[in-house]
């Protein structure tokens, strides 16, 4: 395809994208203040498996006279998730029914993409081998560099089909939050956003990019790959996509383009966007708007939310 070629999508994805916006997202604007970090309660009845240092199942007893097995929800948080962080997420879903497989990534699963493709591979060998959480409907929830996660997952199950197709099967929907999508420069800002005290983010920026540019094969010749699968995923359930028109860890004309051409490729996508919010902090600044869209989301699915936990 060649450049005007890319424009005409790109002008014809913004309009779609903009269109669908306007007439399926609440809020717009961050509310005044920001509301307090309070960490949620679980349910009395949730058991935590820690199945390593980074991966934990909270699971959840049957009712009595459940229909069925509960629908398991893989979540990957963005890179140095605070569990206080991670917790609202959690409680959001336990909330409505669902078991959780909480995946934590770190800095070295993406600065080494054949680690972070040994962590997909992991990831992949629980969910069809970890019991009776193998036949159970899977939603995957990413947030930010999550998404490369799954990413990479979406790669395996390219690669392999016969061997991670009973996983692909029973992806029942998508949900990603603050993608970090566009050029290795906006990957470089996510990575140093993680960096603590931010001061020091410039220079990891810059480190970043110069170990890409130093290091193309075993770097960028890896995320090129993961890019494409994700852009033409093996599978395509529903997806949601929660992401701000502000945020500056994602090219907005190229996420447009994104979901157009899964749209286009006979996805169905739905969007909440919000003018202005922070990455990877939409459910904290955006409660109402975000759990209405999701709660619809998960409706959709077939997926029914318990009314007594809501």
């Amino acid at each position: 395809m060649d450049a005007g070629s890319q424009g005409m999508v790109g002008c014809q994805a913004e309009r779609s994208w903009k269109m669908k916006e306007e007439a399926g997202r609440g809020g717009t604007r961050a509310p005044q203040g920001t509301p307090p970090r309070m960490t949620p309660q679980f349910p009395a009845d949730v058991t935590v498996t820690r199945l390593s240092s980074s991966i934990h199942l909270y699971c959840q007893s049957d009712p009595p006279g459940s229909l069925g097995p509960r629908p398991l929800l893989l979540l990957l948080p963005w890179l140095g998730a605070r569990p206080g962080a991670q917790a609202h997420y959690l409680a959001l879903y336990l909330a409505c029914g669902f078991d959780v497989l909480a995946v934590e990534s770190s800095l070295r699963h993406f600065l080494c993409p054949c680690l972070g493709q040994r962590r997909a591979a992991r990831v992949l060998a629980l969910l069809g081998d970890l019991g009776a959480l193998a036949r159970r409907p899977l939603v995957v929830h990413a947030l930010s560099l999550g998404g490369y996660t799954f990413a990479q997952m979406l790669l395996l199950m390219k690669q392999d089909p016969r061997r991670y197709g009973g996983v692909a099967r029973r992806l029942w929907g998508h949900i990603f939050d603050s993608l970090v999508v566009g050029s290795l420069d906006h990957m470089a800002l996510g990575v140093s956003q993680l960096m603590n005290p931010q001061a020091l983010g410039p220079l990891v920026k810059a480190t970043a990019l110069l170990y890409f540019r130093l290091c193309p094969g075993c770097t960028v010749r890896h995320y090129d790959a993961a890019v494409d699968a994700f852009w033409e995923p093996p599978v395509r359930p529903p997806t949601l996509v929660f992401y701000s028109h502000d945020d500056p860890l994602c090219d907005l004309a190229r996420l447009w383009e994104l979901l157009a051409s899964w749209q286009q490729a006979g996805t169905a996508v739905w969007a909440q966007a919000w003018e202005t919010s922070r990455h990877a902090a939409h459910l904290r600044l955006h409660p109402k708007d975000y759990r209405d869209a999701l709660l619809a989301f998960l409706g959709r699915l077939g997926l029914a939310v318990p009314p007594a936990r809501l």
